[in-house]
Formats: C-alpha cells, sequence, structure tokens
C-alpha cells in the first residue's frame, strides 16, 4: 500500500507541475518550486521526465533583476490534440484543439432532420479524418474524441439514453463512434461540455460556482460547483426545462403539465404565435417583436418573465458567483436581454443579488466543441 500511495503521490506532483507550466508559462524552476512547495531538485526531476515525454521545453525566455539568471519553461502546444464535437438538431460541428487549447481546425456541416443515426457517425468519422489529412496530423497524436450534444446522456458509458431533437434512444454513441474512428470517445450533454469552455476561457474563468444557461429549442443549465462539473446521481442535475411552474399549464413533451420549457423553448413561443399570426420560424417572431406588433411583445415579455423566475430559483439553490445566459434565443434576439435584467431586479431575493453576476457567453458557434476537446483532454490524459 505504501508503494501504491508514493507512486500515486508522484503521479500527482507531476500532473500538478504539468498544469503550472502549461498555465503560468513561461516559468522558472524555482518559481515552481515556490508555488508547489517542493524541493528544487524534484521538481528539476520532473521536469526532465516532462521534457522526455515531450511536454515541456525551455524557452529562449529568461528571468530578469539581480542573480543568476534562470531559464524559463513552456509547454509544448502540439505534443497531443483533442477532438470536439457538437451534434444538434440541424448542424454538426467538429474542431480539433491543440494541447493549450487553441481550435486549430474547424468544420460545420448541416445536417437533415431526417438523417439517421449511421449516417451522422460516417460524416462524423469522414469529417474526422479530412481535418487530420488537412492539418497532417498523425493518430498517435490523438488522445480522444468528446461529442456534446442535447439529451439525457449516461455519461459514465457514453450512452445517449434520449435526445429528443436528434431523435435517438439508447443509442450507444461511444463505442459505435470510436469504432468508426479507432479513438476513445467520451459523450456529455451539450450544456455540461460548454461550462468547460466557459470555466476554461470564457465568462467562468476562475470561478468555483458558476451556472449555465441555454435557450433556445429547450432551457437547461449546466453547474459547476467547488470547481467540478455538478451531475447528480443520473447527470440530469440542471434539467430546469423539466420543472414545473405551473401545474394547470401547458402539456409538455415528457407528459406533464406545467414544464418551464413549454413557456420559454422556441417551439413553445412558436406554439403561441401561431395562435395569433401565421408565422413559419422564430425569427418572424423576433421579426414582429421588432414591428412593435403588441401579440409578439407580450409573448415575448411573458418569455424573459419566466426566464428571470428560473435564473432566481438557481441562485436560491445554488448561490454561484456567475450565471451566464446563452443559446439561440440569446444570440438571435438580444433585446431580451434588457427585459430579463429588468425582471431579474425584481425577481431575485436581495441577499442574493449583491454577489452574482449574470453575464451573457462569449463563445458564438464554438463553445461546445471547445469544451468538449477541453474535457477529453481533462478525462484522457494519464502521465504516468
Amino acid at each position: 500500500m505504501e508503494k501504491q500511495d508514493q507512486l500515486l503521490m508522484k503521479k500527482q506532483n507531476k500532473n500538478l507541475v504539468l498544469d503550472i507550466i502549461k498555465n503560468k508559462s513561461p516559468i522558472s524552476r524555482m518559481e515552481i518550486s515556490k508555488i508547489t512547495g517542493m524541493s528544487p531538485t524534484s521538481i528539476t526531476r520532473i521536469v526532465h521526465e516532462l521534457h522526455e515525454q515531450g511536454f515541456v521545453r525551455e524557452t529562449e525566455l529568461v528571468t530578469s533583476g539581480v542573480g543568476r539568471k534562470a531559464t524559463l519553461l513552456d509547454v509544448y502546444d502540439d505534443v497531443l490534440y483533442t477532438i470536439g464535437v457538437e451534434i444538434d438538431r440541424l448542424i454538426v460541428k467538429v474542431g480539433i484543439v491543440n494541447y493549450i487549447g487553441e481550435i486549430i481546425s474547424f468544420e460545420s456541416m448541416t445536417r437533415d432532420v431526417t438523417e439517421n443515426y449511421s449516417d451522422t457517425l460516417e460524416k462524423l468519422n469522414n469529417c474526422i479524418k479530412e481535418l487530420m489529412t488537412e492539418k497532417d496530423i498523425r493518430t498517435e497524436k490523438i488522445l480522444g474524441i468528446a461529442v456534446g450534444l442535447p439529451g439525457f446522456i449516461d455519461y459514465k458509458n457514453g450512452i445517449v439514453k434520449v435526445s429528443d431533437q436528434l431523435g435517438w434512444k439508447n443509442a450507444n454513441l461511444a463505442n459505435d463512434l470510436k469504432k468508426h474512428t479507432g479513438f476513445e470517445v467520451i459523450v456529455d450533454n451539450e450544456l455540461k461540455m460548454k461550462i468547460v469552455a466557459e470555466n476554461f476561457m470564457g465568462m467562468a474563468k476562475d470561478s468555483l460556482n458558476a451556472v449555465l444557461v441555454g435557450i433556445g429549442s429547450g432551457i437547461g443549465s449546466a453547474l459547476i460547483l467547488n470547481g467540478e462539473i455538478y451531475r447528480g446521481e443520473s447527470n440530469n442535475a440542471g434539467e430546469i426545462g423539466h420543472t414545473v411552474i405551473d401545474p394547470t399549464g401547458n402539456v409538455c413533451s415528457c407528459g406533464k403539465i406545467g414544464c418551464l420549457a413549454t413557456y420559454i423553448s422556441e417551439a413553445a413561443i412558436l406554439a403561441d404565435s401561431r395562435k395569433v399570426k401565421d408565422v413559419q420560424s422564430i425569427d418572424d417572431v423576433f421579426d414582429s417583436y421588432r414591428n412593435g406588433e403588441s401579440w409578439a411583445i407580450n409573448i415575448l415579455d411573458r418569455t424573459s418573465t419566466y426566464i428571470a423566475l428560473a435564473i432566481s430559483n438557481i441562485l436560491c439553490l445554488y448561490n454561484p458567483e456567475v450565471i451566464i445566459l446563452s443559446g439561440n434565443t440569446i444570440k438571435k434576439f438580444p433585446e431580451i436581454k434588457e427585459a430579463i435584467e429588468k425582471k431579474c431586479d425584481l425577481y431575485i431575493w436581495e441577499p442574493l443579488k449583491e454577489k452574482v453576476k449574470i453575464v451573457y457567453s462569449m463563445f458564438t458557434d464554438r463553445g461546445v466543441v471547445l469544451g468538449a476537446a477541453i474535457q477529453a483532454q481533462n478525462t484522457l490524459l494519464d502521465l504516468e
């Protein structure tokens, strides 16, 4: 047991040193020693091992100041790559991401609503191979693939239990995509992937407690609590779309009455709009609002009210530092931001207002892809 404990500690120390170099480079060995409390001898040994494995290099820069100059350390950005994938109802996105989190190649493809599961996997496999060829990336450099998609996901086994948007049920996506590509695959809900990107370099960077709310074809959220993704017992933590807000309200696709999604989702907005006017898309509703049509103003005013109520409930339950709003509704209809903020001021419990920041995602179309690739690296990288 003692030997096992020592091996585990050595592995943890090695990971710690690599993380410090990656996040604080260029940095000297002495600075790493001060940060970690490890001896300079231990740091030198670990750095040597990381150099031998191809992760760490000495830069041409040296520290300035009085005394002996120390060579600074950096990481190789091309030591490994991960592939991030987003699959949505009408679009599939693929990106190759290097070790320091830069998307070096990206492709977006349309997806027909009638496209079946096998066709989507074949399309994905072909796209991945094309991007690798285009950037001349060898197979052994790819650590793995991570996929983000809407639905109820068995994260541990990589199974899509149910995705209403894609029409998939009990799809063994991780195993099936691995058969196509030969790479290790992890699968998760798209918002959980996106909050990883927000925590890595977005609006939740360095936050220990944050919530991402996605508003579009449905409404859902993802949570980081104490620096980790909070999943709940079955990876469904954050599924606020099926919280009941009106037991005498609208019928939801899940079979219940009065779910939040039946008031906020694009489908719900369209259904109510079509009672008044023959609109073809959500864009038509937004245009009607901009044209000053009272029915559209009333429907979208109600939408902003329910969004604010959802934010208020999330704050009372989790008390995060930051709530990030994202999704198609926010992107296509930025006018709703002001209405949400005014209603948040009205509905949020006073003691919670002082600390929380309500912000908007800085990612437009690549957040899920980046977050998925970062999650693949976090999950699959195992330093010996």
